[in-house]
């Protein structure tokens, strides 16, 4: 099973994007909060986390499906998003035109009419996914409405360096994705700029 993939992405739609590895293209389904970040990686390497399903699997021809997301947070609130009865992946991808973390947010508020305004998801789906999911959203709520922000051949190799001085990945990219939107993009910016940071912090907790 494929759980990460890398390459040159060279297309990048509403619900698909295709990525080229090498001499093989490979088309992913995306959710809609991730389609307006990757028109601006178009041309760029990224990385997908992903999970992969068959379509139809009840029919004769089961088609191979794989679905990519921003981050390993992002791949796991979608899978516990279709965990819920009648939530199948094509409801779930149309659903999530907000940042899973918003989501969670308005499930945890226990907000069903916002849902219930999202593409796919009526009223009895609204209600059920809030009761479903209510005491289980809690760990994605931090950071709720931040824009996605996929990781670009630069940003993934700071990540690496940052992973190899120590740092956990989840830490490593969180503070990689907030340099980025800093404006710093260089690698080897990024890697300074994170320890320094990160270095004053500890400093300060020190004190």
């Amino acid at each position: 099973m494929i759980s990460r993939i890398r390459g040159k992405l060279i297309s990048a739609g509403e619900s698909r994007a295709e990525l080229k590895c090498g001499f093989v293209t490979y088309e992913l389904m995306i959710p809609g909060y991730l389609a307006a970040e990757l028109a601006s990686q178009l041309d760029e390497p990224v990385e997908f986390f992903t999970l992969e399903y068959l379509e139809g699997a009840g029919g004769n021809q089961p088609i191979p499906r794989m679905v990519g997301f921003g981050s390993e947070t992002e791949r796991e609130f979608f899978e516990t998003l279709i965990s819920v009865p009648g939530i199948g992946v094509r409801t779930g991808l149309r659903a999530l035109q907000i940042h899973p973390s918003r989501f969670a947010q308005i499930i945890d508020a226990n907000e069903p009419a916002l849902l219930a305004e999202l593409p796919g998801i009526g009223k009895r789906s609204a209600e059920r996914i809030i009761g479903e999911l209510k005491d289980k959203v809690g760990k994605f709520v931090s950071g709720a409405g931040e824009r996605p922000m996929a990781l670009g051949e630069e940003e993934l190799t700071a990540v690496a360096v940052l992973i190899g001085l120590g740092l956990r990945r989840g830490e490593a990219e969180g503070i990689v994705k907030k340099l980025k939107a800093r404006g710093i993009k260089e690698s080897d910016e990024l890697v300074q700029t994170a320890l320094r940071e990160r270095g004053r912090k500890a400093a300060e907790v020190v004190r």
